[in-house]
């Protein structure tokens, strides 16, 4: 098998919001970092959650005016909690606009959907 120049890694996520502050603030709160005012300057903000890749992105195409904003209908990806229950609580708290129900998916793995305050569908999973 040839090598790729493509790596099997996922260096970062976008994620599409309304607006950029807006969602910078409620990202920064929902994983207990600080919010950078410097970051909020351009038409993106980083959040580095883990301090590694992949980097999350928040994108409010303000340079791009011909976008059309339409929310992620389904989970564009999953954050790792190691208490469901909490994790739930925590982002009603923040306004989440829904948390649905802890499902497990399997012995060991189990998630709940839950969406953004622009109403993307996002995924918190719990491994035992």
């Amino acid at each position: 098998m040839s090598s790729s120049p493509l790596l099997n890694r996922v260096d970062g996520v976008f994620i599409h919001v309304r607006n950029l502050r807006r969602a910078a603030e409620w990202y920064s709160a929902a994983f207990g970092v600080p919010l950078k005012e410097e970051e909020l300057q351009r038409h993106y903000y980083t959040l580095n959650v883990s301090g590694e890749q992949p980097w999350v992105t928040l994108d409010d195409h303000g340079a791009d005016p011909a976008f059309e904003f339409q929310p992620a209908a389904h989970p564009i990806l999953s954050f790792y909690s190691r208490d469901l229950s909490a994790a739930r609580e925590h982002l009603r708290t923040l306004g989440a606009l829904s948390v649905g129900e802890i499902e497990e998916a399997h012995p060991g793995l189990a998630y709940f959907v839950f969406r953004d305050p622009d109403g993307n569908a996002l995924m918190a999973l719990q491994r035992s």
